[in-house]
């Protein structure tokens, strides 16, 4: 991921209050990690039909993050003895369509877009953790054919890790 690419991400979020958190956040992650991290990270642009820059998704991978991941699956019990992380695999980190552009369609082309772009490098799994204070993301994701590994949602707050496997 380079800084012009979230440059355009925070050009894409803008005004949008709820989601300012997410530009700040995205821009502490990325100062902090290393460029051979960084390296692994890509990001992909969705569009209108006015040819406008109205989303994005970020996904990579991370062996480190991977690896901490499925030892806590392990640990605790989220999983059973047969399910393996697959490998090479990508983590989902973040995915946005502005608000006024969403439920028409756009949401469900860049995660399509996303997924071709994990098959095209030969990756195995996406692994992904979803938390929102409503649960329109979660939706989403069981709609795109997402499997739960753990569900933390309670009152406030919508969360849990997904994966997707591909041959």
């Amino acid at each position: 991921m380079s800084g012009d690419e979230i440059r355009e991400i925070t050009k894409i979020v803008g005004d949008d209050k709820y989601y300012f958190h997410f530009v700040h956040r995205i821009n502490k992650e990325f100062e902090v990690s290393d460029e051979q991290r960084n390296s692994h990270v890509y990001v992909l642009f969705q569009e209108n039909a006015k040819g406008e820059r109205i989303g994005f998704c970020v996904i990579g991978h991370s062996p480190s993050k991977m690896k901490v991941w499925k030892n806590v699956f392990k640990e605790e019990g989220w999983i059973d003895s047969r399910f393996k992380m697959r490998k090479p695999s990508y983590e989902l980190m973040y995915m946005y369509i502005r608000p006024e552009h969403r439920s028409k369609g756009y949401g469900k082309t860049l995660f399509k877009k996303a997924i071709e772009f994990t098959k095209e490098n030969d990756i195995k799994a996406v692994y992904a953790y979803i938390s929102d204070r409503t649960d329109t993301a979660m939706r989403f994701y069981k709609q795109m054919e997402g499997k739960i590994i753990q569900d933390f949602s309670d009152e406030d707050t919508s969360a849990a890790f997904f994966y997707w496997h591909f041959r």
